[in-house]
């Protein structure tokens, strides 16, 4: 290791404080999000606020994948880097929707969009805890975690079918509103599909740590 790599791994932070600022940050991008729902005459306002909590994700990814590199490549260091891209990739979805509610311009929030978030928060908040006790998680433990967060997943699946569904059978929208909205809902779902990848990642990092 060279003086330069020593320095950095003696100043780098722990990637279970990396981990839990993700997420938190995450949950503070849900919540801003919920607020752009709730507040579409100050779409401007929450939109920069979630474009700012995504550039912090960034950051944090890439510290996070800073703390890797003083180690030896192995099949831990593979797991751990995916999960902080499927970390990243709750946030970057977020953002991504925020994203979309400024380029399609909605006049009103869908119903589905609102359930689905509400999904994605309680994804978030329960991954938050697990990965509180990083790296000496109880498997048990993690393991009930990716069977809630995979019963989520598929309650944002089901949302997102019926949604579609129900546009198809009935033509309630415009073609365009239609587009829009398969757009947006279709990020959410995406976003439902990180979170729960990530608790699976989690999952396979303490099954390898315990191997060790």
């Amino acid at each position: 290791m060279t003086n330069n790599n020593l320095e950095h791994h003696l100043n780098s932070r722990s990637l279970e404080t990396i981990f839990k600022e993700h997420l938190d940050n995450s949950l503070d991008c849900a919540k801003v999000l919920g607020q752009l729902f709730s507040n579409l005459d100050e779409r401007d306002l929450h939109i920069e606020q979630a474009k700012i909590l995504e550039e912090k994700g960034d950051k944090l990814t890439e510290e996070a994948f800073r703390a890797l590199e003083h180690l030896t490549y192995s099949e831990y260091i593979r797991i751990t880097e995916e999960l902080i891209k499927r970390l990243d990739d709750i946030v970057d979805g977020l953002n991504n929707t925020a994203r979309l509610i400024d380029i399609c311009h909605p006049k009103q929030i869908e119903d589905a969009a609102q359930d689905m978030l509400k999904v994605i928060l309680s994804m978030i908040d329960r991954l938050r805890i697990e990965i509180g006790g990083y790296p000496n998680n109880d498997l048990a433990n993690v393991r009930t975690c990716s069977k809630e967060l995979k019963h989520h997943e598929s309650s944002a699946d089901a949302i997102y079918h019926d949604w579609r569904k129900k546009q198809r059978s009935l033509l309630v929208m415009s073609l365009i509103d239609e587009s829009n909205w398969t757009e947006i809902l279709g990020v959410l779902e995406e976003t439902t599909d990180a979170a729960y990848h990530a608790a699976l990642l989690l999952e396979r990092i303490i099954r390898y740590r315990q191997r060790a």
